[in-house]
Order: C-alpha cells, then structure tokens, then sequence
C-alpha cells in the first residue's frame, strides 16, 4: 500500500459514521461467538450510544414541533425500525408531550436506552426477591409461592415484587441507560413537557425464542401496591389501550 492509499483508508476509518460505528459493536457485542468478551463489549457499546446525538441517525427534527402532535388521529408514539436480525434490535421511539410509556418488561434480555432527543422521565424496577422484608409483608414467602405458582405452569396474570432501581430525568446529554435480564428490566417512560425521543437497542429482540420459556412476549403492568419508599408490588395487566405507535422511515446512513 502507497502512502496515498494509507492516508486514504486512515480517512475512512475516522470518517466512520457514529451510527455504523454502534451498529457494529452491537453486533459483536450480542454475538455468541464473542461471549467471553460480554463485559467489556457492553461497555464499550454503551460508551459508543453515550456520544450518540440525533443529526448521527437522521432524526426528522419535525417530531420536534408541537403542530406534528397536533394533527387528527397522530399515535401518542412513533416507532421508527433502525435495524433488526434475531439478535438484536435498534430502534427509534418518539413520545408526544407527556406521554407515558406503560410499564412493561423485557423478557431474558439486555437494553440500552440513549436520549437523542427532549428529555423522559425513568423510572425502572428490578425484580424481588430482596435481602429481607420491607414492613409487615414477608416478601420470600410470597416470592417462592410465585415461583411455585410459575413452575407448576399456572399462567395467570403476574403478581411481583419490585424495588425502583431507577427514577430519573434523562436528556440528550444524559449518559446511556442500561437493562439486564435480572437489573432494572420492568420500566416506563415519560415525555416531559416537550416531543422526546430515544434510541433503544434491545437484545435479543421481542418474539424470539427463549428455551423453556417460548417467545419473548412484552407484558405490561401496574402497581398494586406501594410497599415502601422503594419497594412496589406489579400486577401484569393488558396491554393500554392508549398505548399504540405509528411508524416513519429511517433516515440515518445506511447500515453496514
């Protein structure tokens, strides 16, 4: 290679797109064949989404204008498909004001959530059981009864306990948000005053199969009960009737 050639594929390397960029290491990163290197690729993934802006994936800056939420029979959300294969999913969520995602959960899987625009409201929980009881409840008691209940393939509607993991603002210049199949895995978002709008990668993506289990399904809850400061009990419910998204194109680089 001439010193041309050099200097020319240096240039490429650098002006890789932050998008590509991110799209690739979620990809090694979610790869079974480099699980040894789990840790240090999420990471390093999350470093990657934490620098993320809105211009790096095409965001259309008219989701940003109250008159786009004005108009007849517009969702309260707007889903916007990045990329998807059956390990990974990349997305892009837009919030009408005040707008709040339901609390759902993300079954046996890992998400990062970056604020590319507005600001949203967390708050996020992480399943019981806990080290000891909160007030009168004896919560392991309750907790092995429910995985008795789960085991012997009673599929009723959930009951859990949770403790909030997670209660904050987040803007665009907010630090990437992290979910584990045990941490933080039951959420919900809120818009504040203005549109707002995330990217999300979830792995592996909704509807793929989970050995024992069968197909990841997305299940929304409330909460039943406020135990304590910090600890709730959630009840699974249906899915909000004032939950549901339109879509829109992705205009961001072409992903590869």
């Amino acid at each position: 290679m001439d010193i041309n050639d050099e200097a020319k594929s240096k240039m490429e390397i650098i002006n890789i797109p932050p998008i590509i960029s991110t799209y690739r290491q979620a990809l090694r990163t979610f790869d079974d064949k480099f699980k040894s290197e789990f840790p240090t690729n999420l990471n390093k993934l999350k470093s990657m989404m934490d620098g993320l802006r809105a211009d790096d994936l095409g965001f259309d800056k008219s989701f940003t204008e109250p008159s786009t939420w004005n108009k007849p029979n517009k969702a309260p959300c707007t889903y916007i498909e990045v990329f998807q294969n059956n390990k990974v999913n990349m997305s892009i969520f837009v919030l009408k004001p005040g707008f709040r995602m339901p609390l759902h959960d993300h079954p046996h899987m890992h998400g990062l959530l970056k604020v590319i625009s507005g600001a949203v409201r967390i708050r996020s929980f992480t399943e019981f059981p806990l080290k000891e009881a909160a007030d009168l409840i004896d919560f392991k008691t309750r907790a092995k009864h429910e995985a008795a209940r789960l085991a012997q393939g009673v599929h009723k509607r959930r009951k859990l306990f949770a403790q909030i993991s997670q209660n904050n603002i987040c803007r665009e210049n907010s630090a990437t948000c992290i979910l584990t199949p045990t941490i933080s895995n039951y959420h919900e978002i809120e818009a504040l005053e203005l549109p707002a709008a995330f990217f999300d990668i979830l792995a592996p993506p909704y509807d793929t199969f989970v050995e024992g289990v069968g197909p990841r399904r997305c299940r929304y809850y409330y909460i039943n009960n406020e135990v304590s400061t910090n600890v709730v009990e959630l009840h699974e419910t249906s899915a909000p009737e004032c939950f549901f998204c339109d879509q829109a194109p992705y205009l961001g680089p072409i992903l590869s």
